[in-house]
């Protein structure tokens, strides 16, 4: 995994909205190549998105069936490679974060999992 990538987040106001915004940034902040960008941002920007897409790989990350980050990212006219299901992540290792304001146990195990997840599947980007 060596090109830029763009990780666009859910940002709502769940528990595991919280969970996909924390795994989103840690993961920027802990690697060089990948970026949080911020669907809020490109929501409010008439007709374009951030110079960060550009150049970037983008992977939408969603919290729930919604996919709010993708039908933003649609609505510009801008394709992401990869859309990764947060909620089917944390299901599958039977977690049930339940504070959408700061992270309990549940959360920030969700943390860990998801981010693991989301390097794995970078690697095959």
């Amino acid at each position: 995994m060596s090109d830029k990538i763009a990780l666009v987040s859910c940002s709502g106001l769940s528990p595991l909205g919280l969970v996909v915004r924390a795994a989103s940034v840690e993961l920027a902040l802990e690697n060089e190549n990948i970026v949080a960008a911020c669907i809020t941002e490109y929501s409010a920007q008439p007709n374009n998105c951030s110079p960060i897409l550009d150049d970037a790989k983008i992977v939408t990350i969603t919290g729930c069936g919604d996919d709010c980050a993708s039908t933003i990212l649609k609505d510009k006219d801008v394709d992401s490679i990869k859309n990764i299901s947060a909620d089917s992540v944390v299901k599958t290792y039977d977690l049930n974060p339940l504070d959408a304001v700061r992270l309990d146990d549940d959360g920030e195990e969700a943390v860990k999992v998801l981010k693991k997840y989301i390097l794995k599947e970078l690697e095959n980007i």
